[in-house]
């Protein structure tokens, strides 16, 4: 089987994915349909499929929450995605055992996928869980390549199909490159040319990397979810404990605003603002006030954007400045900006301080 095909119906279990080139054209609920996509436009179209399995065709809070999505892009270096995904897998991966799904995406960047069992959290919490979960650990762990246009799609976004050939996108010709999964191997040592000589052919069936399913990646994401929803738990609580204790929340407590789209997503100015203040290791009172509500009014909590602001400042003046505490817990003048309810800065406003 298609390892991207894993997830869809077999035995009449309601499950489906969208394919796309990279338009979404159709649905399939089985292995054997997506096979005939693929057939049908490889070689001919690029060729896409969705992340996540969906019970319920185009009700995307229906998605299957068995796995996190990273996709690193670079426009001018495909190095730099290269080198974020060790960085990523060094620094989170590694520590906890986790062996990630790796793949080259035969052109300008990577993608990385962490599995873990099923976790059923309430339907209306899975757009925004994925979304602000991944958007903190791109500022926790500094990963500039991670695209921001894939985290605010959270679970709609379509994904490369391994193994299909890449085509240049204007032009539609194939330019001796596929999208190919990788071993850790592979990854960690190989140089970019090495990597961009694998993709030169598709690889074999034999190849697929099996998933390894990590507890505590799925500890760590309902852990944050717990934060954001001030449930109160322990490092020691285990998966069933945090789910069960996440699906006591009422939605009616917990939602505000319309359920199709309830998280608003950080502007990407704002987001290459943060990129830029933490490369610099400072940002100006102006430029922290254009963060902290920016993130309040898309739904972060308090010691979340503290949280950016210690990273901004390698943990040091921040404290001076009042964004965070010693603790890091968040500091007045974030609590001040969101007990004034201060909406986040307009678009004309943001084009004035050159943002």
């Amino acid at each position: 089987m298609h390892p991207h095909f894993l997830g869809c119906r077999n035995g009449g279990i309601g499950m489906y994915r969208e394919f796309g080139i990279p338009a979404r054209i159709a649905k399939f609920g089985t292995a054997e349909e997506g096979q005939e996509l693929v057939k049908k436009y490889s070689g001919k179209r690029n060729c896409y499929i969705s992340v996540y399995a969906f019970e319920v065709d185009k009700d995307y809070d229906s998605a299957i929450i068995e796995s996190i999505w990273f996709d690193f892009d670079d426009d001018n270096d495909v190095n730099n995605c290269l080198n974020d995904v060790r960085k990523f897998y060094d620094q989170y991966c590694q520590p906890r055992n986790i062996t990630p799904r790796i793949y080259y995406t035969g052109g300008r960047g990577f993608q990385l996928n962490i599995d873990f069992n099923k976790l059923d959290i309430p339907r209306y919490l899975k757009r925004k869980v994925i979304r602000d979960y991944l958007t903190f650990l791109k500022v926790k762990y500094k990963l500039k390549t991670l695209d921001q246009h894939c985290i605010n799609n959270s679970v709609t976004c379509l994904r490369r199909m391994v193994n299909t050939p890449y085509l240049d996108k204007k032009t539609l010709k194939f330019d001796g490159r596929h999208c190919i999964q990788l071993d850790l191997t592979e990854t960690l040592q190989y140089s970019m040319k090495e990597i961009e000589s694998l993709s030169a052919w598709p690889r074999i069936k034999s190849f697929e990397i099996p998933r390894n399913r990590n507890e505590l990646a799925a500890k760590d994401l309902l852990r944050y979810v717990c934060v954001e929803l001030d449930i109160k738990h322990t490092p020691t609580n285990s998966v069933e404990f945090l789910v069960n204790k996440i699906n006591e929340i009422e939605e009616k407590e917990t939602i505000q605003i319309d359920n199709t789209d309830f998280i608003r997503p950080i502007r990407n100015c704002v987001n290459k603002l943060i990129e830029k203040s933490i490369a610099g290791g400072h940002s100006g009172h102006t430029e922290n006030n254009v963060i902290a509500t920016e993130l309040i009014n898309a739904g972060w909590k308090n010691d979340n954007i503290a949280f950016v602001f210690k990273t901004i400042y390698n943990d040091e003046p921040g404290e001076r400045y009042g964004w965070y505490k010693n603790d890091g817990k968040a500091g007045l003048q974030i609590k001040n900006l969101r007990a004034k309810g201060i909406n986040r800065f307009s678009k004309n406003r943001l084009l004035q301080l050159n943002v």
